[in-house]
């Protein structure tokens, strides 16, 4: 399947963004009481990361790189696995008042490192052996 290579570097930039995402819910749940503007750097590097993105894709590049429908379906169970790990961490501690809010934030985070690192990879491994073409 042909994609555009601009799209496919946007989605990069989202996979990293959601490595970010996943050591944020660690960094956050540990250092929120102690640096209360932490979520502020956060938002800086998500509106930045945005602007960035957003720049790119408008840009005018035709080049166009070819992605596997194997590529594509991980890609999607992947992001559909972030989402889940996701809804989890926000959900469960108040469905179950008796869980270790430390222990679930470590392994979520953890989670969402791993699937955000494994959608960069397959990204990376496209964009670099795509044979992208004018």
């Amino acid at each position: 399947m042909n994609v555009y290579r601009k799209n496919l570097i946007v989605q990069l930039l989202l996979f990293i963004i959601f490595i970010v995402m996943g050591a944020y819910t660690i960094v956050e749940f540990y250092l929120r009481a102690d640096y209360p503007w932490i979520g502020f750097i956060l938002l800086g590097l998500l509106l930045s990361v945005g602007v960035y993105g957003f720049y790119l894709y408008r840009k005018p590049d035709q080049r166009v790189c070819i992605i596997t429908e194997k590529e594509m379906l991980y890609l999607r169970y992947l992001l559909y696995g972030y989402f889940i790990v996701y809804v989890i961490d926000m959900i469960l501690p108040s469905i179950i008042q008796t869980i270790n809010q430390g222990i679930l934030t470590l392994i979520t985070g953890i989670l969402l490192i791993l699937i955000a690192m494994a959608g960069t990879i397959i990204q990376l491994r496209v964009l670099r052996t795509g044979k992208g073409k004018e």
